[in-house]
């Protein structure tokens, strides 16, 4: 059996090696039976198999089944990915801790403080090229508040579709009750979104340790980025205060809302 077999293939691009993965599908096909048997349906030598065998049931692939000769079982695979995935983050949360026990240390020898990284940028083609930037760049979560429409959403709301499916990534939005075409060209983003009567500055969040502050909207915005996790820290615990007394979105809100942007002549989504 090869990499030619699409199954195959989608099996060790989730992690498993070409033995495991020839192995569980021969598993599927042939259902519960001995090691001899996958080792000549999988075309997996039969000194490698019970060692391949042994990490998928690790890893939550497969079942032993008792009595003798010892079968194997496939679990779902649904489940089996599902369990998978539990097995891959408690590996790498082990490996995290070992690394940052050994590293840290030799961080600390050399004093290398954290050196932060602050600009003042002006205008909005400006301020929403970066705040792209750090869509793009972002790895696990982004809080964002917006106070207002502002010229570029729609570019920014292109680059936030294309980050989502791209990255599962954790999306939590802040907006004001004037804002309705906002709430409904998000809510595609699968983001958690809650809504405040007033907002005072608006601005960006990722990974908790980059942080896009508006200081301004009107004709002359002006932004601060700073690249810093101790800045950012601050940014993402007021933004966490103002989230805790905002009220969750619902999507009746909406038409509400788009009425008043369409009196004011913004236009609707």
């Amino acid at each position: 059996m090869s990499d030619s077999n699409p199954a195959v293939r989608h099996l060790r691009s989730l992690g498993l090696s070409k033995s495991e993965a020839e192995l569980y599908y021969a598993c599927l096909t042939t259902g519960s039976t001995d090691a001899k048997t996958l080792s000549k349906t999988s075309g997996v030598p039969y000194g490698k198999v019970y060692s391949s065998l042994k990490k998928l049931i690790d890893k939550g692939w497969i079942i032993e089944t008792e009595g003798y000769p010892k079968k194997f079982m496939p679990r779902p695979p649904r489940e089996a990915i599902k369990t998978h995935r539990n097995y891959v983050e408690s590996q790498l949360a082990l490996a995290e801790k070992s690394a940052v026990e050994e590293l840290e240390p030799l961080y600390a020898v050399k004093d290398q403080a954290e050196r932060p990284q602050v600009w003042l940028i002006t205008g909005f083609d400006k301020i929403v090229s970066k705040a792209e930037g750090m869509i793009l760049g972002c790895e696990r979560d982004i809080e964002v508040a917006l106070p207002t429409m502002f010229p570029g959403f729609e570019e920014a709301a292109a680059v936030f579709r294309s980050k989502v499916e791209s990255t599962p990534i954790k999306i939590r939005i802040l907006v004001s009750r004037d804002v309705g075409n906002v709430l409904a060209k998000i809510r595609p983003f699968d983001a958690e979104v809650r809504v405040v009567d007033r907002m005072f500055g608006g601005g960006i969040i990722a990974d908790k340790s980059e942080a896009l502050i508006l200081l301004g909207s009107d004709k002359s915005p002006t932004a601060i980025w700073a690249k810093h996790s101790a800045l950012a820290e601050i940014a993402s615990t007021y933004f966490n205060y103002v989230w805790g007394s905002a009220a969750p979105f619902e999507m009746g809100q909406v038409k509400s809302v788009q009425g008043e942007d369409l009196a004011s002549g913004a236009r609707p989504s």
